[in-house]
């Protein structure tokens, strides 16, 4: 008998601390599923968009003039078609291009072609194309083309061009309609501005 009161009062008891722990549990929830007022505006606002560097550094992987046989990264012969006038880009298509076995990032993304190009076994080119959002791509290619140059006089600038020289590295840069309808195709083409 002493044991069975003992029990009930244990249980009792028991009762008690969970009506005690569940009731402002019970009563937090159900504040918690009322729709708060004013939450509308206290909705998160949407991620600021990623900060894209313009930086073209990457591309360069070995300094102009090494040798080939000294480039550190894996490299793969490829075949190059280059149109008749290359322009600042010089060479005419002459050398042999190959693409580095290395991932890189050229405004903010893989690039979809990334060729160093040597003459008498000697770099003496870069270059690089990467597609981006059609709707993206203006203001990228603007701001990036305004950092390159840092300020210089630009040799060439409009809405889809733009040359200059950064530090010892003159570029050339282009771009045009990319591989699908909502693509854009940023190209650009690094030279050493030490050349003879």
């Amino acid at each position: 008998m002493a044991q069975a009161r003992r029990l009930s009062r244990a249980l009792g008891a028991a009762g008690l601390a969970a009506a005690t722990v569940s009731g402002p549990a019970w009563l937090g929830g159900c504040g918690a599923s009322a729709p708060a007022r004013g939450s509308a505006s206290t909705a998160a606002a949407p991620p600021a968009p990623a900060v894209v560097s313009h930086d073209f550094s990457g591309l360069v992987l070995a300094p102009f003039g090494t040798a080939l046989k000294d480039v550190a990264v894996p490299l793969t012969e490829v075949l190059v078609f280059h149109e008749a006038d290359r322009g600042r880009g010089g060479g005419g298509g002459d050398g042999d291009c190959f693409r580095p076995n290395v991932a890189v990032v050229f405004l903010g993304r893989a690039p979809t072609d990334h060729l160093l190009c040597f003459e008498h076994d000697r770099l003496q080119r870069i270059e690089a194309a990467v597609a981006l959002p059609a709707a993206q791509a203006p203001a990228l290619f603007a701001a990036a083309c305004t950092d390159w140059q840092g300020g210089a006089t630009a040799t060439a600038q409009g809405p889809d061009a733009c040359e200059g020289r950064r530090q010892d590295i003159e570029f050339s840069a282009r771009r045009a309609e990319g591989p699908a309808p909502d693509m854009a195709t940023v190209s650009i083409t690094l030279v050493s501005a030490a050349r003879p």
